[in-house]
């Protein structure tokens, strides 16, 4: 909790009371809102465009909801293998002190221009993964984020808007991420397809991100006051200090630095070209485990040890996930998923050719505060969206595209967003602070969709 929210008394709750105060909101709106359901293409498993109706309604109580919870957990055990592997694998890397020596090399060497030059740095590559690969488990490495925040003088929030924003935003706009791939393969169109203009909106996206994120670390250098969180994070032991200045990166620290990153490079050409997906992610970071102990001459059981260590970190992470999973599962049991897209649906069809675009991101955008996943979401929505977008005149291509910012940009405010509460927990900030710093930069990040969607759309991009 902030000095500013214990003078005042205020208790920012939980992501995970947040998260259960969802489910029971979403119980309450099964006994409210009209069932009904779309018809369900048996050979694609896609939503049968004008074919809803109303159902039996079929509310769920809480205890219902409790009993899903263990369904919710089970359902996510690719996702929980990823980021233990992802967690171990980031902890090796920390524990072989790679990161500490190039973080310590590249401050003794820039002296105090570190800042503005290795914040802006950390963002684009962060931005560069996010728009390749746009895995979850990224947000593992606001671990990294926190061991560099230190070393800089900076705060909790910092360290997420170096590791967690970035890649976020990355994948709002990325050309090879899981969910782009899946929206062009239901609307018709040709995988990667429409490049140089999605490129160039996350171009746009990671440039105002650098600025924003440098501009917060530069501004509570100066001033610690001027934190969002708990003030500036205490510095490491001495003895890890000590000799911090002359520190230098050797090649066996670049080396263990690139094993952490490669693998995510080769999962975004392996999707994008070969239809890979968790299971080859997983098994490259488990490669990259061992090169890293290998390179480092590390003790295997030094290794284990460290591997486990990180592991564990993700266990309270892996929890809230399965618990978010519960909202969707609830609105699902409940027959009213459907009547909810329905309604959206409806409303874009209403509006002005000229903002049919803008209408598309905006329902994805509000949609994903119930179904944060993206890859659930194009089956469902991107079918009910096409002949709104064919019968008013507007490409497939802006569709697309409209359904990736509206679910991307807002994954680092969504309450029940299993990743956000991820990056909450390994900072150590909570949401209050977060949102404090963040929603500035998502009301940005919206007019930038908002006219870039208007212009492609004036354009006839397809």
């Amino acid at each position: 909790m902030s000095t500013q929210e214990k003078k005042r008394g205020i208790t920012v709750p939980h992501v995970l009371v947040l998260i259960l105060a969802f489910i029971v909101g979403c119980c309450g709106l099964t006994y409210v809102v009209p069932a009904g359901e779309y018809a369900i293409d048996a050979a694609t498993g896609l939503v049968v465009p004008n074919s809803y109706h109303a159902v039996e309604p079929s509310p769920v109580n809480l205890w219902k909801a409790l009993i899903m919870v263990t369904e919710g957990v089970a359902s996510q055990g690719v996702i929980f293998a990823l980021l233990f592997i992802m967690g171990g694998l980031i902890n090796v890397v920390i524990d072989s002190g790679s990161i500490h020596a190039i973080i310590n090399s590249s401050v003794h060497r820039l002296q105090g221009k570190s800042i503005k030059v290795l914040v802006p740095a950390v963002v684009v590559l962060m931005a560069v993964i996010g728009g390749l690969a746009g895995q979850d488990s990224l947000v593992a490495f606001v671990a990294v984020g926190m061991v560099l925040a230190r070393k800089l003088r900076l705060d909790r929030i910092a360290a997420l808007g170096m590791f967690y924003l970035p890649y976020i935003t990355g994948q709002a706009a990325g050309p090879t991420i899981a969910i782009i791939l899946m929206a062009q393969e239901t609307a018709g169109l040709p995988p990667v397809s429409g490049l140089g203009a999605r490129l160039l909106v996350w171009l746009t996206l990671t440039l105002l991100c650098v600025v924003y994120t440098t501009r917060y670390c530069l501004k509570i250098s100066r001033d610690p006051s001027k934190s969002l969180a708990d003030g500036i994070l205490p510095a490491e032991a001495a003895t890890a200090d000590a000799a911090a200045p002359a520190a230098e990166a050797t090649w066996k620290s670049i080396a263990t630095l690139l094993a952490l990153i490669i693998p995510f490079v080769l999962y975004a050409w392996g999707a994008a070209s070969k239809g890979w997906g968790f299971p080859e992610l997983l098994a490259f970071a488990m490669v990259a485990v061992m090169a890293v102990g290998i390179l480092n001459r590390t003790n295997y059981n030094k290794l284990a040890q460290s591997f486990i260590s990180g592991a564990t970190a993700m266990g309270g992470i892996c929890l809230m996930i399965g618990f978010a999973k519960v909202i969707g599962m609830v609105l699902i049991e409940g027959r009213i998923l459907h009547t909810i897209a329905y309604g959206a649906v409806t409303v874009i069809g209403g509006m002005g050719d000229a903002f049919i675009a803008s209408g598309i991101f905006i329902a994805t955008m509000l949609f994903n505060l119930l179904i944060p996943s993206g890859p659930a979401k194009v089956p469902m929505l991107i079918p009910l969206f096409i002949p709104v977008a064919d019968v008013l005149g507007i490409s497939r291509q802006v569709l697309c595209l409209a359904f990736q910012l509206g679910d991307g940009l807002t994954n680092c405010v969504t309450p029940v967003s299993a990743v956000l509460a991820a990056a909450m927990s390994l900072s150590g900030a909570n949401i209050g602070q977060w949102l404090r710093f963040v929603l500035p930069f998502v009301f940005m990040t919206f007019i930038i969709a908002i006219v870039s969607l208007t212009i492609l759309q004036a354009m006839g991009w397809s």
